[in-house]
């Protein structure tokens, strides 16, 4: 039996807007269920200790919108820079979450382009009540909708995630929207050809001092 695609997001992530737009599709050209995972990004971070987001640091955060534009002129996707980054997506995320699982997908483009298009402020009840009902709002208040969240969050620590988007199949981690025709080539059996087995080093500079990292995500056992 296949494994279907596991497609792990935060509202919060612009690249897993991006990334929102195209999985249905991919999935559907490979014949795959897709299960959305939404799940918090800031907690994610909190529970690896891991520095903020590389988006939101000072010197990156103007080029961030400027490829962000680019990246969905060249996929035909809409995108307008929002008034206010990041926002909180605790609620939403939440209101997610209490959904049944057939009105998901649909939610989550609402969200998202309330966010990345509309500017709209998602984690304002008012608005996220127009956006998914005001029952599914209330509900968010729920202490099993709030335990659904932490549990989503700890399942993406648990199962090896740092960041969003992240897809699953079985357990092949991809991560990032620049890695969804890697995606695709493993779902058709042309990952060997796709990618070598591991990546050339890179280097990576934290607080000072110079670590040698390598990625073994595509990799293959044996």
């Amino acid at each position: 039996m296949s494994h279907p695609i596991e497609f792990f997001f935060d509202l919060v992530s612009p690249y897993s807007y991006l990334a929102s737009e195209k999985i249905e599709e991919l999935a559907q050209r490979n014949n795959r269920e897709l299960i959305w995972k939404p799940f918090l990004l800031g907690g994610l971070f909190k529970a690896l200790d891991a520095p903020p987001a590389p988006g939101l640091l000072p010197y990156k955060k103007p080029h961030l919108f400027k490829d962000l534009v680019r990246l969905a002129k060249f996929h035909g996707i809409p995108f307008n820079t929002p008034s206010e980054f990041p926002r909180l997506t605790v609620k939403p995320l939440r209101a997610l979450l209490g959904l049944p699982k057939e009105e998901l997908p649909e939610a989550v483009h609402r969200l998202y382009r309330a966010y990345w298009v509309e500017d709209r402020d998602i984690s304002d009840s008012a608005v996220l009540e127009d956006l998914v009902g005001v029952e599914t709002v209330e509900k968010t208040g729920n202490p099993e909708i709030k335990k659904a969240l932490i549990e989503a969050t700890d399942e993406a620590v648990k199962r090896g995630l740092f960041g969003a988007p992240s897809f699953l199949v079985g357990e092949e981690l991809f991560f990032g929207h620049d890695r969804m025709d890697l995606l695709d080539a493993h779902l058709k059996g042309n990952s060997e050809k796709a990618v070598p087995r591991l990546f050339p080093p890179r280097l990576l500079i934290s607080n000072g001092v110079i670590r040698v990292m390598t990625s073994r995500f595509f990799q293959k056992d044996g």
